[in-house]
């Protein structure tokens, strides 16, 4: 068995070989002819430069002695190996199943696992004991690959929630298979079939991960795509309450959720609280100036401390149990008299602290995990949002709530969306002009439209375009756009020439999730600007409307045994995101047989915990 040359491969560039780069090519090739037919200690420069059809003066220029010769190739047949495994794993994306799957292709490619190159692998392995510097580059491979493999098994198995398993060592183990396969290929009585080899392990996988690599799992998988990107999620992921735990911790729990902005909170003592999925924060600004997240709840007994949404302490946070009293710093103060009095007089006895991070005024929190900060996911789109002056907005109107009988999911994938259908948004029917951006990255989806030329037919949205007066902060290509951004799992940010609105969508359960929202804007008080910002609260109220309707329906009719997952569209790319890092962060909705039945696997996954 014979394969390509990486040179053969490579017939297409432009340009013809350098000279110098196709001696030392044709030399190398020769060199593991060599090796594969006669071994390490019995190839020589002579028999090189005669294979090569070269001169042993020729070997000797480009590589000095037969040491030399010998060290670039071994290093020419791992960057060949290493070269083709990381092509596959930056095509298979962010996926650890995928990625394994690509590591298998790489494994049993026969442009680079063939005959010839095994044995030059295998001849140099078993003299790198011996000699350091084939050591130093085989011990490297081998543990750069192991490693690999045993941080995509810990992957799989913490998103499968497989606790039970020895991921480090499955993960070696499979390595070890993977590995050694290829030399059976070296035993010149049978033929090697790579898609047997290629089946082991397969196998081998799904004996681990049943539900990722089970060849039901790889039949449900639509051909020439991958339900993981370009379907929908299954219906019943938007219903299923054993799903919804892992979304609460996997997703709510580990990511940033906006509580307000740092306007609302100017002086000491003054909080916003937050409540999501069974947790309680609050955010107070401490007698320093400095802003801090807390656990709303008293270490003692569990009691809720800060119990208005926003307001001012004037000296310290007293429990409504038993009068312990906290300062803005979180520390116990002395208590006053009460009973059960705090252990050693509360010395030491703090509040539980939060992740807080603050980007343009905005506060965000995040209960658990670690990651970048908020900043660094907009950084992006750090000269767009400038000129806007975020920072320096104050609040503009009450802040407003309400609760929407649907998954968070469908109002979190509606909101990010850039195209406004007219059917379904009468109230920004023609707002917005017919060309729209839309991108993303990472955890940030954007979206940009211009006003529209032709006169709305909403009167509120008609007035706004008329009425819009000049804001010469902004770049002209600003001045009458709408600009929205969507932070994953559920914040989206609309920044306007008048303002901003900021949104939130929170989750009540599989069924309910809650809408808090608020609106900000620069000091401005001309007549125009007052009349468009009121206008521009009315179509938000008439799109929330338009909202709670379209998401309750939608979530309905996702319980109809007729909705199957559609193809996802070019044209939704930020319902796309949303769902792509859904699937990364919760096992099931990745699973082909999701469709089918996720509440199920779901339980027998929490219950193999």
């Amino acid at each position: 068995m014979s394969a390509a040359h990486p040179a053969e491969a490579a017939a297409g560039t432009p340009g013809p070989e350098p000279l110098d780069a196709r001696r030392r090519r044709e030399l190398i090739e020769a060199t593991i002819t060599s090796i594969a037919r006669h071994g390490l200690s019995r190839t020589t420069v002579a028999r090189v430069a005669k294979i090569a059809g070269l001169s042993p003066g020729i070997v000797s220029f480009y590589f000095k002695n037969k040491d030399g010769l010998l060290l670039a190739t071994l290093a020419h047949v791992d960057g060949e190996f290493t070269g083709r495994q990381i092509e596959g794993l930056e095509h298979a994306g962010s996926d650890p199943v995928r990625q394994l799957e690509a590591m298998i292709e790489a494994s049993f490619d026969p442009a680079v696992c063939n005959p010839e190159r095994v044995a030059v692998w295998t001849a140099f392995w078993g003299e790198a004991r011996a000699r350091e510097d084939y050591m130093r580059v085989c011990d490297r491979r081998e543990a750069d690959d192991a490693r690999r493999v045993v941080d995509l098994f810990e992957r799989i198995a913490a998103n499968g929630s497989y606790h039970h398993l020895d991921a480090v060592a499955l993960g070696r183990a499979f390595y070890q298979l993977l590995s050694s396969l290829p030399e059976d290929m070296l035993d010149a009585r049978q033929a090697f079939d790579f898609e047997a080899a290629k089946s082991t392990c397969r196998g081998f996988l799904a004996s681990v991960f049943p539900a990722e690599f089970s060849p039901r799992a790889r039949a449900a998988e639509p051909a020439g795509s991958s339900p993981r990107s370009d379907y929908a999620l299954p219906a019943r992921v938007y219903h299923d309450p054993a799903l919804f735990e892992l979304e609460r911790e996997r997703i709510f729990m580990r990511h940033w959720l906006l509580v307000g902005h740092a306007s609302e909170v100017p002086d000491p003592g003054d909080h916003l609280t937050l409540d999501v999925a069974d947790e309680r924060a609050f955010v107070i600004r401490d007698d320093e100036g400095t802003l801090r997240a807390f656990h709303n709840l008293c270490p003692h007994r569990g009691a809720r401390l800060v119990r208005s949404d926003s307001g001012r302490y004037q000296e310290a946070i007293v429990c409504p149990f038993h009068g312990w009293r906290f300062d803005f710093t979180g520390a116990l103060q002395t208590p006053p008299g009460t009973c059960p009095a705090p252990p050693r007089n509360g010395s030491g006895l703090r509040l539980p602290e939060i992740a807080l991070s603050e980007w343009c005024g905005f506060l965000f929190v995040r209960f658990e995990g670690a990651g970048p900060e908020v900043a660094e996911a907009f950084r992006p789109y750090d000269d767009e949002v400038r000129p806007y002056g975020l920072a320096q907005m104050r609040p503009c109107g009450p802040r407003r709530t309400h609760r929407l009988e649907s998954n968070w999911k469908v109002f979190a994938e509606n909101a990010a969306e850039a195209r406004f259908v007219p059917p379904a948004h009468p109230a920004l029917q023609g707002l917005l002009g017919p060309e729209l951006e839309a991108d993303g990255d990472g955890d940030v989806g954007r979206s940009f439209g211009l006003l529209g030329e032709a006169a709305s037919a909403s009167w509120s949205a008609r007035l706004y375009q008329r009425w819009l007066p000049e804001v010469s902060h902004l770049p002209r290509s600003h001045r009458r756009s709408w600009l929205r951004y969507s932070l994953f799992p559920g914040t989206v940010l609309t920044l306007r020439p008048d303002g901003v609105e900021a949104l939130q969508v929170l989750p009540l359960g599989p069924e309910r999730c809650r809408i808090q929202g608020f609106a900000l804007a620069r000091e401005d008080e001309r007549r125009e600007m007052r009349a468009v910002r009121y206008l521009s609260r009315r179509i938000d109220r008439a799109v929330a409307q338009e909202e709670r309707r379209l998401c309750r329906d939608a979530h309905q009719g996702m319980r109809s045994s007729r909705f199957e997952p559609s193809p996802l569209s070019h044209l939704e790319p930020g319902r796309r995101r949303i769902q792509q890092r859904i699937r990364e962060l919760v096992p099931i909705p990745s699973r082909p047989e999701a469709r089918a039945e996720p509440r199920g696997a779901n339980e027998a996954l929490r219950a193999s915990d």
